[in-house]
């Protein structure tokens, strides 16, 4: 049954509807944080974001690895370049602001935010930060890098079990990552 349903799973092609839902999520998280009264639920489109990331990159690896194409670092090096110049052209285009408009005490939690945000833990240093006592979250530039963080330790993770899942025993293949995920 296991092999059976990996072998079902086929190569996806561009799919405008997809594209629509991805549209559709970032926009609605942008209208959220421009007024949350005019969208109380956009919060949900990264929810939706995470979903569809992680649908695509499953099936890139999942066909890969049938077609035994798979290689951790070809797949590491297209994470890279896609994601650090953005991430290093946000993380640059803040700092000079942070610098002239923060507050000594806010600068150094812009700082912290700043690694935390470049090593791709940002989502564990915000989730441990004492908000009640901390100043507005309006001082924290970076408190949006939190999904970015979700996102490559899936992308870190994932694969390598993936990867050794389909190496050690690709018949129960389902079943494996059905654990992991619970």
């Amino acid at each position: 049954m296991d092999k059976e349903l990996f072998n079902d799973v086929k190569k996806l092609k561009f799919r405008k509807d997809i594209n629509f839902l991805r549209a559709l999520s970032v926009l609605s998280v942008i209208i959220y944080h421009i007024n949350k009264g005019l969208l109380p639920g956009g919060w949900l489109g990264v929810d939706i974001f995470f979903f569809i990331s992680g649908y695509l990159i499953s099936n890139k690896i999942v066909i890969d690895l049938k077609n035994k194409e798979f290689k951790l670092k070809s797949f590491y090096t297209k994470r890279i370049k896609r994601i650090i110049p953005a991430l290093v052209s946000a993380l640059s285009f803040s700092v000079p602001f942070a610098y002239f408009l923060l507050p000594p005490k806010e600068l150094q939690l812009f700082l912290k935010s700043f690694q935390s945000s470049l090593l791709f833990y940002s989502n564990f240093h915000f989730e441990n930060l004492d908000f009640y006592n901390l100043p507005s979250t309006n001082f924290f530039p970076l408190l949006h890098m939190w999904s970015l963080s979700i996102e490559e330790q899936y992308y870190i993770i994932f694969p390598v079990l993936f990867f050794l899942i389909f190496k050690i025993n690709k018949n129960h293949l389902f079943k494996s990552v059905s654990f992991i995920i619970l």
